[in-house]
């Protein structure tokens, strides 16, 4: 008799946990400096793709740690939105190089990052992911964000595999304007609760699977270091010079929460992303400070007491974060304003992500209830 050939069902995915990450993580001051080691045992052809702000603060220890062990690193300048347009013109750029890259080295903030992924993608190359500023949480995921000219969002996307390396060289980051710093801890201080309503609603994370007991041990580390450090961590950039605080900060918002988001997933929080830039004059704020107003709208949301919200609202106030759509630089709070908002959000893929149904009203409800909060 004939064996059944018959492909076999695949498992439900919320019976599935599953946990993915970059494959090395490196920080410390002169981190940039292993460049050199790290991309010998990745390949031969690496390749720099960054602004010309960036390339000046690291490509003399990037390129020289690179020639010791026998490697030349390309540079091509990545100096506008990460378009699909940019994005092609750099491909093609490097396509035309004598040898075609093998190594992505993506340096710099969101942007550089994001259009490193992406080039990473379109020539099937390792990605080494290098830091200049600690602003969100991107240098670990596989995710990355295209946009129109405009600056409107286009479409999230993916690279097939996480980095292979980042190299987080902290004598850089303390040298990063304290706004990227404060974006930073706005993106990560959601991480626990965001993942917590996935949980809750029987979600899936980034990688198409439910949580594990790792990753929710790391997200409560992550808002523990972030409560802890973050004042003392601001600190440092006033000397320009890593201090422990320092570090435990950096490894929360570059590591924790990049560990964190994709291997929870995200709600209500990183929603609001889609509806606040409706607003005139928000777009221009960063990403961190829309997640961090938005996780206040999330706590409004589930119920929190007074007592909880109040101490929320403390820190962010006293770490530089948004409390009010004011603070984000909108021109239009009243209830008209608010409602785009909310009806922006509810476009969302995360919106399901939470322990009861959502809709614009309720979302405008609770954006009024901090309005008011945040004056009391």
């Amino acid at each position: 008799m004939a064996a059944n050939m018959s492909t076999p069902p695949l498992p439900d995915p919320r019976e599935i946990r599953v946990f993915g990450s970059m494959h090395r993580y490196y920080q410390g001051p002169g981190a940039v400096r292993l460049l050199g080691n790290v991309c010998k045992s990745l390949g031969s052809r690496p390749l720099l793709i960054c602004d010309d702000i960036v390339h000046g603060l690291i490509y003399g220890d990037a390129g020289g740690a690179c020639r010791a062990q026998g490697l030349e690193l390309a540079y091509l300048r990545a100096d506008s939105e990460v378009t699909r347009t940019a994005v092609q013109r750099l491909v093609e750029q490097a396509r035309a190089l004598p040898a075609t890259p093998d190594i992505i080295v993506a340096a710099g903030g969101g942007k550089g990052v994001d259009t490193g992924k992406a080039v990473a993608r379109e020539l099937g190359a390792h990605l080494v992911v290098v830091p200049t500023a600690a602003s969100n949480d991107g240098p670990c995921s596989k995710v990355f964000v295209f946009y129109h000219d405009d600056h409107r969002m286009d479409s999230v996307e993916q690279i097939p595999r996480n980095p292979d390396a980042v190299l987080v060289d902290t004598a850089l980051l303390v040298k990063a304007p304290r706004a990227l710093l404060v974006s930073g801890i706005g993106d990560a201080i959601c991480k626990l609760y965001e993942g917590d309503q996935v949980r809750a609603a029987r979600g899936l994370n980034l990688f198409g699977g439910v949580s594990t007991i790792a990753v929710t041990e790391l997200a409560r580390a992550c808002d523990r270091v972030i409560r802890e450090d973050a004042e003392e961590g601001l600190k440092a950039l006033d000397q320009k010079a890593p201090t422990p605080a320092f570090e435990r900060l950096v490894e929360a918002l570059v590591l924790l929460s990049g560990l964190s988001f994709e291997n929870s997933g995200l709600s209500i929080a990183h929603s609001m992303t889609r509806g606040l830039p409706r607003l005139p004059g928000v777009h221009s704020t960063l990403h961190g400070q829309h997640v961090a107003y938005g996780l206040l709208v999330q706590l409004i949301l589930e119920g929190r007491d007074a007592n909880f919200l109040q101490q929320q609202l403390a820190f962010h106030r006293r770490i530089g974060l948004a409390v009010r759509l004011a603070d984000l630089g909108a021109t239009r709070t009243d209830a008209e304003a608010i409602r785009e908002v909310a009806e922006g959000t509810m476009t969302s893929p995360h919106i399901g992500h939470f322990q009861t149904p959502l809709d614009a009203g309720k979302i405008a409800d609770a954006m009024q209830q901090l309005e008011d909060l945040s004056r009391s």
